[in-house]
């Protein structure tokens, strides 16, 4: 016989019970233990607010209150632990006092909103588990006839049926009490200790078996972290369970609407809004697997429908969203889905979590985070008979206390014909406005996808016309952009006319002033356009960091041609196929020649021919410049940027930003930020400073740089803004900078503490945080000032600069609603003339703004994605696709596996980018050897090939080897299952130990610098992860713990412990009395060296 057929036999009467002692139910048991994890909270109160109009008896209200704690054991229950195990315990009978609270002497006006505080603050009180009765009642008088009834229950004796069955016995004992008539309830069948020794007995071998079954292969693969919803607030370790409401309603005909819906489909109102719903939450995170938890009251038997207890369990339902299919078909599929759950709704959620161990952490609930309730009743039958609901008084039902067990709880409800709902949110996450647009536009695709439920569901708007203009409003400047800006190298000229011996550039002790810029420059340029350089004509420049080289960029300008910047230090075979893909006219040296066949080879110091050639007048569409970028296919891109975008983005930072007295020249002349840094000093008439090669390395040497030229504006990539607040830090006693103003491009700004104490310590008045790629160069810009402790961490990219529109656009190309994730196109007048050579990768990438009134207006489609704040800037929230930024410099990984494959020996390679640590990002190359090639890997090997043909910025730092690559279910490579690397792997000698304190010295820093355990004598630095901004931390390190300059070249020289050592004995040798000298060699083993060498 069924053990609850039995209880059912038997009738208890609670007056006569001695205390009784018996475990809790499943679902008892996670609540207990989350009030062991976090005592004291209000987490898992229940409550209701009734307004009551009318006299009230208090002795009948006593009666009824007492005849409850009577008839029903759950009542009269607490908890405790009794052999380590959690207990709960039914007494024979306990007191519950009735609390009254008067405010009817207060004036008319006040009541309303003192009650409303009184009730929360009751409501929101905790109760203690160990104490019965966990039930309160407070009657709040507002008049004689007019009262609140406040009653607070712990959730765990109680859930939402229970409510109800609470609320309709004491209206029949109230009413019958008093009208001076006996108690009319039938005795209660059973009691909830009988359900909860079932539910042991009965949820066992076979049973549990068919349900485990179900719910592993329904949450096979599911998502483990909780969906990324677009919060105001990063997730803290910890929750809070601090939360609001907000409240909503939909209209009587879209109430309708989801009715005759649901029966024209086969489903249910709540099968409906559950997919509208999951619908909207894979609209706002991007993410097509959605998990949503929904509580079942779980009483399938019908003797159970009158106790008061927690037997609600909770359903996990589980959706992948096909945003490319119709409203129709996400129904479908979410109707199976839920039926298929009820009908294996038995098995306790806390079994479940059991089962299917999820990755657990204490900041998220597990499997899911975000709950959907409907009550499709109207409730107030359920409420006491003289309880008010006649739309006189305030909703004190939808008044939250302050709490929240989930990110998001979306509760719906039937009343009068329209359904009303609450969202209860986590103010951990997020604020009230983001929450509000999450109600109004789940109101909004509701009704779009009952109209059109064929309709692709990505496609639904979430937004109203209203809002939609809005959000495109927003993508516009709010600076003015000017008509006709001059062209850059006409404001350089316009200076030089104007200042002609002011000094232009400066370089260690040389320098040129304007006059001699420009005259210099000129000559030049006539020399090329005698050799047919013109408009959209490529030049090829030559020459490494020098004067020379910016007497050459305006040199080409003025002849009307196009740049294209080919740097010394690149790999010969890459300056090769960019000299041959961009089909220069002519390559201008300054002495040394190009080791690639070129075109005909043009001195700096050219002459200009006596024929002296006019040149060419240069249009705001013509070609200022062509930059070769990392390609996706493995062939570099040259992205062509007319005048135009270049005079617009000098034009604007002139009038927001004018040049200060002294600029440093930081950036590559391969980047497109070297022009911003040249044209907005020179064209405003102050000293360009150029940094050498070694400054731009070295940031120590770069500080010295700033302070013997007393720089006031650098521009930098985040990654060496870092680099240099880290080596500032590492020399406390250097003078402060003249550093006034710091702009910062490339890839995400972080604010760390050391950038902060930097900015701080220098006086930087302004941290300007631009974005824009190549190919419409910067598009935005957030300022910081103030002080920089308050700064964001991770600063927003800002506001489009002049003549720039910055869209977000989902999948279908239609603008995102502020707050939520979209792929950022930038239009305006900033985008490039596209690709060189390559029409289907600009096609591809420029592509129609359908938003501009400019007729034939473009955007370029940038990879990146980003979300709108309230304050209309952006945030960036990383890319659409698998490139990378790697200190500043943007990388394709398909473009290094494609030069990794042509290595001998290997058959395949797959690029990720992985932490590295000196910030930021790196490189990681997992590697297959070909078949039949037993030979170890040669890291070394590896890494010159490489260097044949990519810069040093695009070089993996770590080579790892592996036996196969990981797939999919869809058999691509599972670039997230990638084992983890070993930075010791590629160890050249790992027994090696040093022999000398030195050594240790050096070992014990490269550990720390690294974050690696072992360091071999004989491993070299750059094998095992290290990059140039790590070096510079080395030599950092070397400076202050052994009192050795050590110049950052000998790092790349001597790239081993034991080489290094040697040349550093080497170089003191020459320098370092007899006593430093054995000091150095005898003395030098500093800190912590234990467990530094092998």
């Amino acid at each position: 016989m069924n053990p609850l057929d039995t209880a059912v036999q038997q009738e208890p009467d609670a007056a006569e019970q001695d205390v009784f002692v018996f475990p809790l139910s499943f679902a008892q048991e996670r609540l207990w233990f989350l009030e062991q994890l976090q005592p004291g909270q209000a987490i898992y109160n229940m409550y209701d607010i009734v307004p009551w109009r009318g006299a009230l008896a208090r002795d009948a209200l006593e009666r009824a209150l007492a005849a409850l704690l009577a008839r029903h054991e759950t009542l009269r229950t607490h908890f405790g632990v009794e052999d380590g195990h959690p207990v709960q315990i039914v007494e024979p009978a306990v007191a519950l006092p009735l609390a009254l609270t008067d405010l009817s002497a207060l004036p008319a006006g006040e009541r309303a909103a003192a009650a409303q505080r009184l009730a929360i603050d009751e409501a929101a009180r905790p109760f203690d588990l160990g104490a019965a009765p966990l039930l309160r009642l407070r009657v709040i008088r507002l008049a004689p006839d007019e009262h609140l009834l406040v009653l607070t229950i712990h959730h765990i004796i109680s859930d939402g049926w229970s409510m109800r069955v609470l609320h309709r016995e004491f209206s029949t004992l109230y009413a019958a009490f008093a009208a001076g008539l006996p108690a009319s309830l039938a005795p209660l069948p059973i009691q909830y200790a009988d359900f909860v020794i079932w539910q042991r007995d009965w949820l066992a071998g076979d049973v549990l078996d068919r349900q485990l079954a179900f719910w592993r292969a329904q949450l096979d693969g599911a998502p483990s972290a909780p969906l990324d919803l677009p919060c105001a607030r990063p997730r803290p370790a910890v929750p809070s369970y601090r939360g609001a409401l907000h409240n909503f309603s939909l209209d009587a005909a879209t109430t309708r609407a989801v009715r005759a819906f649901a029966q024209r489909e086969g489903a249910t109102p709540f099968m409906v809004l559950l997919a509208a719903f999951k619908l909207l939450l894979a609209r706002y995170s991007g993410q097509h697997d959605v998990v949503v938890g929904t509580p079942i009251a779980n009483r399938t038997r019908v003797e159970l429908e009158g106790l008061i207890g927690f037997f609600a369990n909770t359903l996990v339902l589980r959706s992948r969203v096909d945003d490319a299919r119709g409203f129709r078909e996400l129904l479908a599929a979410v109707r199976e889905t839920t039926l298929a759950a009820y009908a294996h709704q038995d098995l306790p959620f806390e079994r479940l979590v059991e089962a299917v161990r999820p990755q657990r952490a204490l900041n998220h609930n597990p499997l899911f985070q975000v709950m959907f309730v409907l009550n499709a009743f109207d409730d107030t039958g359920s409420r006491p008979a003289d309880a008010a609901d006649d739309g006189r008084d305030p909703d004190y039902r939808e008044v939250g206390i302050g709490t929240a067990k989930f990110d998001l709880h979306l509760s719906m409800i039937e009343v009068g014909g329209r359904l009303r709902g609450i969202v209860e949110y986590a103010t951990d996450l997020f604020d009230a406005p983001t929450i509000e647009r999450l109600a109004r536009h789940f109101t909004t695709l509701l009704g779009a996808a009952l109209a059109a439920p064929e309709q692709a569901a990505g496609s639904l708007p979430l937004m109203d016309e209203r809002e939609r203009d809005a959000v495109l409003a927003a993508a516009a400047s709010p600076w003015a952009a000017e008509a006709a800006p001059p062209l850059v190298h006409r404001r350089v000229e316009a200076q030089a006319a104007r200042t002609p011996d002011a000094i232009a550039l400066r370089q260690g002790g040389r320098t040129l002033t304007y006059g001699e810029l420009d005259s210099r420059a000129e000559r030049l340029a006539h020399a090329l356009a005698a050799r047919g350089a013109g408009p959209d004509v490529p030049v090829g420049i030559y020459i490494g960091r020098s004067i020379e080289q910016l007497v050459a960029v305006l040199a080409v300008l003025k002849a009307g041609a196009c740049y294209v910047p080919l740097d010394p230090v690149y790999p010969e075979q890459r300056l090769a196929a960019i000299c041959a893909d961009a089909r220069l006219a002519a390559v201008i040296t300054a002495g040394a020649t190009p080791p690639f066949a070129a075109p005909a080879l043009v001195p700096v110091d050219s002459d200009a021919p006596r024929s002296r050639p006019a040149l060419a007048a240069v249009q705001r569409d013509a070609l200022a410049y062509l930059l070769y970028t990392s390609g996706s296919t493995g062939r570099p891109k040259g992205v062509a940027m007319p005048h135009g975008p270049l005079a617009n983005l000098i034009a604007w930072q002139h009038d927001t930003a004018p040049a200060p007295a002294r600029v440093l020249q930081f950036t590559s002349l391969n980047f497109d930020v070297s022009a911003q840094e040249i044209f907005t000093t020179l064209g405003a008439g102050a000293t360009l400073v150029l940094a050498s090669e070694e400054e731009r390395r070295d940031p120590a040497a770069l500080l010295r740089r700033l302070a013997a030229d007393r720089i006031e504006r650098i521009f930098a990539p985040a990654a060496a803004l870092q680099a240099l607040a880290a080596a500032a830090a590492d020399d406390p006693q250097a003078s402060v900078l003249a550093l006034r103003e710091i702009v910062t491009a490339g890839e995400q700004l972080q604010v760390s503490p050391q950038l902060a104490a930097f900015v701080r310590r220098h006086r930087v008045a302004t941290l300007r945080n631009q974005y824009g790629p190549t190919e419409t160069h910067v598009a935005s810009e957030w300022t910081l000032d103030g002080a920089p402790d308050a700064w964001p961490e991770l600063p927003p990219i800002g506001r489009a600069i002049a003549g720039a529109r910055l869209y977000l656009l989902d999948r279908h190309g239609a603008p995102v609603p502020d707050g939520l994730p979209g792929e950022l196109y930038i239009g305006g007048c900033l985008p490039a003339r596209g690709y060189l050579g390559q029409p289907d990768q600009t096609a591809a990438s420029f592509v129609p703004d359908p938003f501009s009134p400019s007729p034939g207006a473009r955007m370029y489609r940038t990879g990146d994605l980003a979300r709108r704040r309230g304050d209309a800037a952006l945030e960036f929230l990383g890319r659409r696709d698998r490139q990378i930024k790697v200190r500043g410099v943007r990388v394709e990984p398909g473009e290094v596996e494609a030069v990794l494959r042509d290595a001998p020996g290997l058959r395949e390679a797959v690029v990720v980018d992985g932490p590295d640590p000196a910030g930021g990002r790196r490189l990681i190359a997992y590697v297959i050897a070909a078949r039949g090639n037993d030979v170890a890997f040669d890291v070394g090997a590896l890494r010159r090939h490489c260097r044949t043909r990519l810069p040093e910025s695009m070089v993996p730092a770590l080579f790892v080897p592996v036996d196969a690559m990981p797939l999919t279910p869809s058999g691509k490579i599972d670039r997230a299952a990638l084992p983890a690397p070993e930075p010791a792997a590629g160890a050249a000698q790992p027994d090696a130990r040093p022999g000398t304190p030195l050594e240790a010295a050096l070992a014990a820093i490269w550990r720390e610098v690294l974050k690696v355990e072992r360091i071999g004598l004989h491993d070299n630095f750059f094998e095992l992860g290290g990059h140039s901004l790590l070096a510079t931390r080395v030599a950092a390190r070397i400076r202050a713990r052994l009192g050795v300059e050590l110049p950052l070249r000998l790092l790349f020289e001597a790239p081993t412990v034991a080489e290094l050592a040697v040349a550093i004995i080497d170089a003191e040798l020459a320098r370092a009395t007899p006593a430093e000298l054995g000091a150095l060699l005898g003395e030098t083993a500093g800190p912590d060296t234990q467990g530094d060498c092998r």
